[in-house]
C-alpha cells in the first residue's frame, strides 16, 4: 500500500523524468551498458548474499528483460525469420534462467536445460545462412571441441547419472552454436562476428564451470561469480554482435569465401 501511496505522489515532472530516464536506457548504448552491468553486479551480489526467492527470480530476470527490450527498441533486422528467432532465444533463456535457480531440483534443473537447449538452437537458426563450406577447413574447429566436450564429460560422468544425455545433448548443441558462429566470419563484418564468437565461447565457459561445480567440484573457480559474469557477457556480447551486424556486399563475400575455403 505504501508504494502504491508513492506511486501517486509522483507528480507529472517526475514521471515524465523517468519515462526519460528509462527511455534513455533503451536507446543510448552508454546507458544501456551502465545499467546492463550495474544490474549483473547485483545479481551476483543477491546470488551471494540473499535468498533466491523471492530476491534472484527478480534480479536474474532484469538482466535478462534488458537486453529483451534494447533489441526490441534498436534493432535493425531486414528479415523477420531472423528477428524472431532472436526474440524466442532470448525468451528460452529468460524463462530457463527461472528454472535453474535451484540446480537441486532435478525436474526443474532438466526442464531448464532443455530451455536452454532451444534457445541454442534458435540462435543456431539466426546465425545460419545458406553459403556451403569445406569440413576440410572446419575439422580442426571441430576436433578441438569434440576434445574439449570429451574432457569435460571425462570429469563429471560419475555423478551425471539420468542426466547423462539431456547434459551431453546440450554441450553438443552448445559446440553447433560456435561452430554457426565461426562460420558468420565470411559473411558479416568483423566486428559482428568478434562480439558474437567471443559471447558464443564466454557462455560455453559458464555452461562449463556450472557442469563442474553440480557434477565434479562444489566450489570450483569462484563459480557463485564466474558462472553469472560469463554467462551475462556472454549474452550482452551476442545480443550487441547480431545488433552490430552488417552483410557483407556480394563481391567481398565472393572474395573471402574464396579465402576462406
Amino acid at each position: 500500500m505504501s508504494r502504491f501511496k508513492i506511486y501517486l505522489s509522483l507528480g507529472p515532472p517526475q514521471i515524465i523524468m523517468i519515462k526519460q530516464f528509462v527511455n534513455n536506457i533503451l536507446t543510448d548504448f552508454t546507458y544501456f551498458s551502465i545499467a546492463f552491468f550495474t544490474f549483473l553486479a547485483i545479481d551476483i551480489f543477491v546470488k551471494l548474499q540473499l535468498d533466491s526467492m523471492p530476491y534472484r527470480y527478480i534480479s536474474k530476470s532484469i538482466v535478462l528483460l534488458l537486453l529483451i527490450l534494447y533489441y526490441l527498441k534498436n534493432h535493425k533486422e531486414t528479415s523477420r525469420k531472423q528477428f524472431r528467432f532472436m526474440i524466442i532465444a532470448l525468451i528460452c533463456f529468460l524463462v530457463g534462467d527461472w528454472l535453474l535457480i535451484e540446480p537441486k531440483n532435478t525436474t526443474l534443473f532438466a526442464s531448464g536445460m532443455m530451455l536452454f537447449i532451444l534457445g541454442k538452437l534458435f540462435y543456431v537458426f539466426r546465425f545460419s545462412h545458406q553459403r556451403d563450406f569445406r569440413l576440410a577447413r572446419l575439422f580442426p574447429f571441430l576436433v578441438v571441441c569434440f576434445l574439449y566436450i570429451a574432457g569435460l564429460m571425462n570429469l563429471i560422468y560419475d555423478n551425471l547419472h539420468q542426466l547423462f544425455f539431456p547434459v551431453i545433448i546440450y554441450f553438443f548443441t552448445s559446440v553447433i552454436v560456435l561452430q554457426f558462429a565461426f562460420l558468420r566470419k565470411v559473411d558479416v563484418n568483423k566486428l559482428s562476428y568478434l562480439l558474437v564468437f567471443i559471447g558464443i565461447v564466454l557462455s560455453i565457459l559458464s555452461d562449463s564451470i556450472t557442469a563442474l561445480k553440480i557434477f565434479y567440484i562444489p566450489n570450483f573457480a569462484y563459480e557463485k561469480i564466474t558462472i553469472v559474469l560469463f554467462y551475462g557477457i556472454g549474452q550482452y556480447l551476442i545480443v550487441l554482435g547480431v545488433m552490430k551486424e552488417v552483410k557483407q556486399p556480394e563481391d567481398d563475400l565472393l572474395v573471402s569465401s574464396a579465402n576462406y575455403l
